[in-house]
């Protein structure tokens, strides 16, 4: 029996809890300049990206590659 599957929903929560924890420490973690914030953003950007593609999966909803064999429609 085929279960239901909510695709994206980890990769929404997961990107968003990321994301605001690297934001968190961009500000919170005093720096001396604005050199030493550039790879928090760069996290907090793929956490984003993430978070991105995670709306996206779950709002098409399931795709070829999520078959259960794999990745693959072929019949074996």
């Amino acid at each position: 029996m085929p279960h239901k599957k909510r695709g994206g929903i980890g990769l929404v929560i997961g990107g968003a809890l990321i994301a605001m924890l690297f934001l968190a420490f961009i500000y919170i973690v005093p720096h001396s300049g604005p050199t030493d914030t550039a790879p928090l953003w760069l996290g907090a950007i793929w956490a984003m990206l993430a978070m991105c593609w995670g709306f996206f999966r779950f709002v098409a909803g399931p795709s070829k590659l999520d078959h259960l064999h794999g990745g693959t429609d072929a019949d074996l």
